[in-house]
């Protein structure tokens, strides 16, 4: 497998306080929606910039639908395109072309949506490609129909990858309750299929879950799964509950995101250097700043 985001990956926003933690914490995978992304290239900021050289930084399409569609692919002669986002903001990863496709949409117009999300990764990839940026392309992997993932494992091997991402906040926040044992299900068929459509048993494919952080969720996954992100983890709310940037010192922030890390890695039974928090610590006096900026933050999952 190409080398691809494992482990634990903090979902941050641009506020004052999420800045403070990464460069407190210093997390080995932070994920940044794109719009988000958008808000900082404007206030002339870029990955390189905002977060500390010891963070691989991914970006992500999965945002709102009011804001998904006003952002197109390319510049339009008005708008900067995701592709002008992802050039100039700089990611280490992107996830592309997010488009709704909710469960309850028809078979038809579902798999429509899914199709554009597959048309713009290829779009974007190929972009990505014909400027020879040092940007990886992860793409996402759908879930609803056998007809939808079988055009979303064609253009995986397409683009020659063995990783995918999966969304999984409509598990939890769709309206019908947390609906564990279906995502674990879900994620299980993925396994399985995806072996049978790559012809090989083992599963060349790796997953990564957008919106699911929780070890408890995690370790009942199956082995493709290899990464979860988001801000919460079970009852203990995660790093974004458990960490108040500007109040605690950086050994405190980095051994909490430690403990934090160690529980995710532990579930997924993947190896992640849980000392390099350790290696990484400076001195207790690192200037307070805003707390977190709490304005405009999206609903996640665990």
């Amino acid at each position: 497998m190409s080398h691809f985001p494992t482990g634990a990956v903090a979902l941050v926003e641009p506020g004052h306080g999420h800045k403070e933690f990464v460069h407190k914490a210093k997390p080995r995978y932070a994920l940044m929606k794109y719009h988000h992304a958008n808000r900082l290239l404007k206030a002339g900021e870029t990955a390189d910039s905002w977060f500390p050289d010891e963070t691989q930084v991914i970006t992500t399409t999965n945002i709102i639908d009011s804001r998904n569609v006003t952002i197109p692919l390319e510049h339009n002669g008005h708008r900067r395109g995701e592709i002008d986002i992802v050039r100039e903001f700089g990611p280490d990863y992107h996830i592309p072309a997010d488009r709704s496709d909710y469960i309850d949409f028809p078979d038809d117009l579902r798999y429509e949506k899914v199709k554009q999300c597959m048309m713009g990764t290829l779009t974007i990839a190929n972009h990505i490609a014909d400027d020879d940026l040092d940007t990886q392309v992860i793409p996402f992997l759908k879930t609803a129909t056998p007809k939808e993932r079988r055009l979303c494992y064609r253009t995986i091997e397409q683009l020659g990858l063995d990783y995918a991402a999966v969304y999984c906040n409509q598990y939890f926040n769709d309206g019908n309750g947390i609906e564990i044992d279906t995502l674990l299900s879900d994620l299980e068929l993925l396994a399985t299929e995806s072996a049978n459509e790559f012809g090989d048993d083992d599963s060349p494919l790796r997953l990564l879950t957008i919106s699911c952080l929780s070890p408890n969720v995690l370790s009942e996954a199956p082995n493709a799964v290899i990464a979860g992100s988001g801000q919460m983890v079970g009852t203990d709310r995660g790093w974004r509950e458990s960490i108040t940037p500007t109040k605690q010192t950086e050994s405190t922030v980095k051994s909490i995101y430690a403990d934090v890390e160690r529980d995710v890695a532990d579930a997924l039974d993947v190896d992640v250097d849980i000392d390099r928090y350790d290696q990484q610590a400076v001195s207790d006096s690192s200037p307070a700043v805003n707390d977190v900026d709490s304005q405009g933050v999206d609903n996640e999952a665990v």
